[in-house]
C-alpha cells in the first residue's frame, strides 16, 4: 500500500511540473522554430527570432527601464530587509506580532487588488506615475521574501559570537560590522539577487504604475495580447534563461551561507 502510496506521489507531481513547465519548453521550441507560424509541424531550425530580438530598439528601450526599476527596488529591499531580519531575529519588543504580521501582509493579498488600490491611493494624494511610483510599489511586495531570505540566515547564525565580541569590549556597532555583517552577507547577497529577480518579472503592479515609462515586462505582455510572434518565444526564453542563472548564483550564496 505504501508502494503504490508513494507511486501515486511521484505521479501527481510529475503531472503537476509537467504542467507548469511544459508550455515553457514549447515556447523555446517555436523559438527555434523557421516559420512565423506557432503551430506544428515545425518547418525548420533558426536564430533569426533570437537575432530580431537583440536587434530590436524598442525592446532594448523596455530592457533599460526595467534594469531601472530593478536595481533601485534590490537596493530598497535589501536594506529594508536587512534592517527588519535583525529587528526579528535580534531584538525582543511589543508589538513584534503585530510588526510581523504587517511585514508579510503583501503575501496574501492579491496583486491586482494591491495595484488598484496604489493607483488608486496616488490619485488621491496627486502623484504622477513614474519610475518612483514603481520603485515603491514593487519594494513593498517584494520586501517580506527578502526579509525571510536573510532572517532565515540569522536564524542560524550563533548569537554567542556576538555576546563574545560585546564581552571584548566591541561596541554594538564594531559587533554588527565585524561579526554579524560577515555572518549575514552571503544572505544579504540572495536576498538582492531574489529582488532583482522578482522585480523583472513582475507585471501587474508594474502595469498600474509605471506611466509612460514601461518596463519589459509590460511591453512583451502587450505585445502577446495582439500579436504572437515567435520573436517573442525567443524574448520569453532569454528572460528565464537569464532569471535562472540569477537564482542559481542566489542558491549557491544561500548554500554558503548554511554551511559557513
Amino acid at each position: 500500500m505504501r508502494i503504490s502510496g508513494w507511486a501515486a506521489l511521484r505521479g501527481y507531481t510529475v503531472v503537476v511540473y509537467g504542467f507548469v513547465y511544459l508550455p515553457i519548453m514549447l515556447m523555446g521550441l517555436f523559438s527555434l522554430n523557421s516559420s512565423d507560424m506557432i503551430a506544428f509541424p515545425l518547418t525548420g531550425f533558426t536564430f533569426d527570432w533570437y537575432t530580431q530580438i537583440l536587434h530590436d530598439g524598442r525592446i532594448f528601450k523596455g530592457l533599460l527601464t526595467t534594469m531601472a526599476v530593478a536595481f533601485p527596488v534590490t537596493i530598497i529591499t535589501t536594506v529594508l530587509g536587512s534592517m527588519a531580519a535583525l529587528v526579528l531575529t535580534r531584538h525582543k519588543f511589543k508589538g513584534k506580532t503585530a510588526f510581523l504580521a504587517l511585514l508579510v501582509l503583501p503575501f496574501f493579498v492579491p496583486k491586482l487588488i494591491f495595484a488598484i488600490a496604489q493607483v488608486t491611493f496616488l490619485n488621491d494624494v496627486g502623484i504622477a506615475k513614474g519610475l518612483y511610483t514603481v520603485w515603491i510599489s514593487q519594494a513593498m511586495i517584494i520586501l517580506p521574501f527578502v526579509t525571510v531570505i536573510i532572517a532565515s540566515v540569522l536564524f542560524r547564525v550563533d548569537k554567542r559570537l556576538e555576546e563574545a565580541a560585546g564581552d571584548l569590549g566591541a561596541t554594538p556597532w564594531q559587533t554588527f560590522r565585524r561579526v554579524t555583517l560577515p555572518l549575514m552577507k552571503n544572505g544579504i547577497l540572495a536576498g538582492s539577487f531574489i529582488s532583482f529577480v522578482l522585480s523583472n518579472a513582475e507585471y501587474t503592479v508594474s502595469y498600474f504604475t509605471s506611466g509612460r515609462a514601461q518596463p519589459l515586462s509590460v511591453l512583451v505582455a502587450s505585445d502577446f495580447r495582439f500579436h504572437l510572434s515567435p520573436s517573442l518565444n525567443a524574448l520569453a526564453m532569454l528572460i528565464v534563461l537569464f532569471n535562472i542563472l540569477v537564482i542559481v548564483i542566489s542558491e549557491w550564496f544561500r548554500r554558503r551561507s548554511v554551511q559557513a
